[in-house]
């Protein structure tokens, strides 16, 4: 497969999977407790900012720590052939 078809693949996967994503963490789940009354208390605020801090930090990391064994790896690989 021609690398920018694969681009151009891999970029609509990770759109769908952002859009799904934001839908369910941003409308989805608080918009149910919300239509079912839910209280909202002061240490599930908490929690669910600590969450959200959490997933940003796991986000942080893939997206630094990908890209450097990415590279790491083609250079290992370069230097084998």
């Amino acid at each position: 497969m021609d690398p920018q078809q694969q681009l151009n693949k891999d970029a609509k996967l990770c759109t769908r999977w952002a859009l799904g994503l934001t839908f369910l963490f941003v409308l989805l789940f608080p918009g149910v407790m919300f239509l079912t009354g839910y209280q909202y208390t002061l240490s599930f605020f908490k929690g669910w900012t600590y969450l959200a801090f959490g997933w940003l930090i796991i986000a942080g990391i893939c997206i630094i720590v990908g890209p450097v064994m990415e590279f790491v790896r083609e250079k290992k690989d370069s230097t084998l052939k």
